[in-house]
């Protein structure tokens, strides 16, 4: 009997040791980046002589964006240096500036056109029969968007553009759009993607 209750007074002089070093350690480590301290809802913790802090936390104050890809179970982290984007489709364009100028213009048009729901302005850069056209409801507000790749396919142009959008919450899209002289052939959504914060420039930071 006397051993037992030794061993059970053990196990429960441990529990609250590790209790109080948990504590201790929340309590001491500090999160400091380029001079400031950051504070964060959840406390770092020591794990196996391992500090463990929440990566949105960091993130966010570096500037860079945390995007959580719930079906392929993948964080990326980005830091809006366009540099570093991937070449998606792997094609070398040969664009003289004033045709990507006015490609880049006719999606910035485009995107003006969805936030506003202006039909017209919409039509002004799309062919006859374009079926993307927001009429009344509710639509998410466009916070910010990048064009991250394009490639020929026959006598068009491909835009790859990534959307960060909020209604309610944040959210991410892939938009495809298909440019033919001069105008948007279409526009597809090709994917979804979680945002648990966006940074549009240091300063004006959204979070869920």
């Amino acid at each position: 009997m006397k051993k037992k209750l030794y061993i059970t007074l053990v196990v429960i002089l441990c529990s609250f040791s590790s209790i109080i070093g948990l504590a201790f350690a929340k309590g001491s480590i500090k999160i400091v980046v380029n001079d400031q301290i950051i504070t964060s809802d959840v406390a770092p913790q020591m794990v196996n002589n391992r500090v463990m802090v929440p990566i949105s936390v960091i993130s966010k104050a570096l500037g860079t964006n945390v995007n959580w890809d719930q079906k392929n179970q993948t964080i990326t982290i980005n830091n809006n240096n366009r540099s570093n984007q991937n070449d998606i489709w792997n094609q070398e364009l040969e664009l003289i500036s004033s045709s990507w100028a006015g490609v880049k213009n006719l999606i910035g048009t485009y995107m003006i056109g969805f936030d506003e729901r202006d039909d017209k302005l919409i039509k002004s850069v799309t062919v006859e029969g374009f079926d993307m056209i927001p009429i009344g409801g509710m639509y998410p507000a466009i916070i910010d968007y990048t064009i991250v790749d394009a490639q020929h396919i026959e006598n068009s142009l491909k835009v790859r553009v990534r959307v960060i959008l909020s209604e309610d919450e944040l959210k991410g899209q892939i938009w495809d759009f298909v440019i033919t002289k001069g105008k948007i052939e279409s526009m597809r959504m090709v994917q979804h993607f979680d945002v648990d914060q966006y940074t549009v420039f240091p300063g004006l930071r959204y979070t869920n």
